[in-house]
């Protein structure tokens, strides 16, 4: 797997053990709306780690974040915890960065097909946007992914036989 996708948690501020939402059922222990903290998590390490699905938390070791997390993290000098102001922005950062991440790898995915020249040159564009999407929180909250999303889509055509 490509690194630059790999999940750190040791350098995130347990965002998805915040900003997830969760109902108790075979994937999940307990409810959680997002914005709370799961009550497994210690400080940024959840307590409960090694033990996740035999204690009825599937949902979290099948869950990745894309490397989000840590990204998100450096983007702000303190977090969730030390300022409870920076839930919410560190939150919807990192709903942003999850998504940014997502189309990243479907447009490294989309360089294997065989693309015409200029749509292999608009797909380097495309990704060099996503990584200036990546620098900062402003350039973050700026990003729009649905041109990104139509773009893909209309690849389409390429994916389907010839005949």
């Amino acid at each position: 797997m490509n690194p630059e996708f790999l999940p750190d948690c040791s350098n995130c501020a347990a965002l998805c053990c915040l900003a997830l939402a969760f109902d108790a059922d075979e994937m999940f222990g307990h409810d959680k709306p997002a914005g709370l903290p799961c009550h497994n998590l210690d400080g940024f390490s959840c307590s409960i780690h090694a033990d996740l699905a035999d204690r009825g938390y599937r949902g979290c070791v099948a869950f990745d974040c894309l490397g989000a997390g840590q990204r998100v993290t450096a983007l702000f000098s303190e977090d969730w915890q030390k300022r409870p102001k920076l839930t919410a922005p560190m939150m919807e950062a990192f709903r942003q960065m999850r998504a940014v991440q997502s189309l990243h790898q479907m447009l490294l995915t989309a360089g294997a097909l065989p693309l015409p020249d200029d749509t292999r040159a608009e797909l380097r564009d495309r990704i060099a946007d996503l990584e200036v999407a990546k620098t900062g929180l402003a350039a973050l909250a700026r990003f729009d992914p649905a041109e990104a999303k139509r773009w893909l889509k209309s690849l389409a055509p390429l994916l389907r036989p010839a005949g």
